[in-house]
């Protein structure tokens, strides 16, 4: 209920500012007037991990200052889970006022960091009128895309369109050599299992490497890349960023946790004790045909997730997934205590898969984290173990 009453509340205070701004009162910002951009530091929640960015209008003279958010969703969505595993969840550009903005932060705890922009009288009018036609009702939704389309890259799009000149990016990071994937790791860390997921289900693309504007889908980027820019105003080069401070400092108050027991350490564990029970299986001591069964359809539904992401879903960076040499649906008919043709050939093939990866992942186009190592030996274990106690008899 409470979430209908803001999302109502954002929707009356869009319809409010986008007519007065059609009025003649607001028909041109002031000389006083300022836009900057916002990044705010990442939160504890997943959906907030990577940070996040608005833009900030000012005018004393007109007495607005509001916050243009490209990052708003509506988890009343109907089949709302469904659309943003599919690629298909609709993001919102809302409008609210920098103070009731900066209010959600300093109740989170996250710091937030302003760039004012060194932009012309009539660059600041032309910015602030494309975030008004944006955030109109017919325009204000957009299918988001985590990589290509998001609340950061939809902020630095709209505002270099505004620089007509030649723009100049300056710097000193090398964003040549990083690629999607590496630049997303660094705020995983204290993350492993999330960090995990994530690596299952992106594909190859996430492996391509970022350039000076691509590398911008990440809030800290596009705040580190606008404090390099220049462009071409006249005869002159201007830097696009006039001044920058923080409004809200909360670095080193309270570092984000871990979420609990490596996952490395305890996939590792788990490995060697099913390694010493294959042993134990293969020499006639206990037999393990349940503990198959809950491997092979953990493995199955894994490979459900992952086949849907790469073939069906709408989603540009899970496909290609090089994940599908182990990660499949054909693992359900493992399950069966059925021994024909077909369950024997897939057991097969299913072996030899794993066997390539654990000797080959080097060399695929595409990034595997080192905690999926022992989850590919426990799998050729317990796919091996029929095989070779066949073979000795």
């Amino acid at each position: 209920m409470l979430k209908r009453l803001l999302l109502t509340f954002l929707i009356l205070n869009l319809f409010i500012i986008t007519s007065a701004i059609g009025s003649s009162e607001w028909e041109n910002l002031s000389e006083k007037s300022s836009i900057s951009l916002l990044t705010c530091a990442p939160g504890d929640e997943l959906y907030s991990v990577f940070g996040h960015t608005a833009i900030r209008v000012s005018d004393p003279s007109l007495e607005i200052d509001l916050a243009f958010n490209y990052g708003t969703f509506d988890f009343n969505t109907s089949f709302f889970y469904f659309k943003f595993a599919h690629g298909n969840l609709d993001y919102l550009l809302s409008v609210t006022s920098f103070k009731r903005f900066m209010r959600e932060y300093f109740i989170g705890g996250r710091s937030v960091w302003e760039q004012e922009l060194q932009l012309s009288h009539q660059q600041k009018n032309d910015l602030f009128r494309a975030l008004v036609v944006n955030a109109q009702p017919e325009n204000r939704a957009y299918q988001y895309d985590f990589f290509y389309d998001n609340c950061a890259t939809r902020v630095g799009d709209i505002i270099l369109e505004q620089l007509d000149e030649k723009v100049l990016f300056a710097n000193t990071r090398d964003s040549a050599q990083l690629s999607f994937r590496q630049a997303i790791h660094p705020y995983l860390i204290n993350k492993p299992w999330a960090r995990l997921g994530i690596d299952l289900v992106l594909g190859s693309p996430a492996d391509k490497k970022t350039d000076s504007l691509s590398v911008m889908f990440l809030p800290d980027y596009l705040m580190e890349q606008f404090s390099g820019i220049q462009f071409v105003n006249g005869n002159e080069l201007v830097h696009l960023v006039k001044s920058q401070n923080i409004l809200l400092d909360f670095t080193g108050t309270n570092g984000a946790e871990n979420d609990g027991i490596s996952s490395i350490v305890l996939i590792w564990m788990i490995a060697l004790v099913i390694a010493l029970l294959t042993v134990a299986e293969i020499s006639g001591a206990i037999q393990l045909k349940i503990l198959d069964i809950i491997l092979f359809l953990l493995a199955g539904i894994i490979g459900l997730v992952v086949a849907y992401l790469t073939f069906i879903s709408n989603h540009l960076v899970t496909s290609p997934n090089w994940n599908l040499i182990w990660a499949n649906p054909f693992w359900f008919f493992l399950v069966t205590n059925v021994k024909n043709v077909l369950v024997r050939f897939l057991r097969l093939i299913q072996f030899g898969g794993l066997v390539l990866l654990i000797l080959f992942s080097g060399v695929l186009p595409q990034f595997f984290p080192p905690e999926f190592l022992p989850v590919w030996i426990i799998l050729a274990f317990r796919l091996g173990s029929p095989m070779y106690s066949a073979y000795k008899k």
